[in-house]
């Protein structure tokens, strides 16, 4: 897998530092902000998948929709490694990662994200739920390369969004 994982993490660091420095803020009061963030926006990642409305016929949102949402979450997964020391983590291979979330319920994977998204992370927990949101990520059908393309993207926009003052 060639996730440019140091690369995804300077990035997340320049955007941080940029939102901090504008906002006049404390870095270090923002964990909990951040989590919540995290929390949030995979909320909203399960509401466009609607994996878990087993009462509805409704199909879940555009591909690119979903891509975007679950952009949105890795911005926040990146920053909460970053308050955590991290600026890489080590990634298991894409395939073996498919693999391991082919046999894991899409409900039980958020569920996952949910209650370690929820907590302060040790250095093994956090590897895990890096892992298990990249893993999230494939089991929604993208490769490794479209997540990085759209990371890529979305952390361009932001920027932009501050220089418009958002």
């Amino acid at each position: 897998m060639n996730v440019k994982i140091v690369q995804l993490f300077s990035m997340q660091n320049k955007l941080n530092m940029r939102i901090v420095k504008e906002h006049n803020l404390d870095n270090s009061s923002l964990f909990e902000q951040r989590r919540l963030a995290f929390l949030v926006e995979l909320g909203e990642l399960a509401n466009e998948t609607r994996c878990f409305k087993y009462w509805s016929k409704r199909p879940a949102s555009e591909k690119e929709v979903i891509l975007e949402e679950y952009v949105d979450g890795l911005h926040f997964v990146l920053s909460i490694g970053l308050d955590l020391g991290f600026k890489e983590v080590e990634m298991t291979n894409e395939v073996d990662l498919g693999e391991k979330m082919d046999k894991i319920d899409i409900n039980t994977l958020f569920l996952t994200l949910y209650q370690s998204g929820s907590k302060s992370l040790s250095h093994e927990e956090f590897q895990s739920f890096f892992d298990t949101f990249l893993g999230l990520g494939v089991k929604l059908g993208f490769s490794i390369k479209e997540i990085e393309e759209a990371y890529f993207a979305k952390n361009r926009v932001n920027h932009e969004r501050q220089d418009t003052g958002y």
